[in-house]
């Protein structure tokens, strides 16, 4: 997305990554979006992603955990949220 919002990548799409996506998809979308999600479990990213279409914000491309550095360089965020469990970051 080059149309000037600040784009984010979700890392950990469990239970308190919902909080900073619905934010972001609903009362920050004038100057944010999602552009990725990344977990270990692609049960969890399809549900985020069903949840963000809910919102009206569109799916966006999952990657897993191993997929990290791809995610990167592919959706190039200018900042990743890290909602894993606190043992893994």
């Amino acid at each position: 997305m080059s149309d000037g919002r600040k784009k984010y990548a979700v890392v950990g799409t469990g239970g308190r990554s919902g909080f900073f996506y619905s934010a972001i998809a609903k009362d920050y979308s004038a100057t944010s979006c999602i552009v990725a999600l990344c977990d270990t479990n692609q049960t969890r990213m399809n549900y985020a992603n069903a949840k963000l279409a809910s919102l009206g914000h569109g799916e966006v491309p999952t990657f897993l955990a191993a997929d990290f550095d791809k995610m990167i360089q592919e959706t190039k965020p200018d900042e990743v949220i890290v909602t894993t469990m606190d043992r893994t970051h």
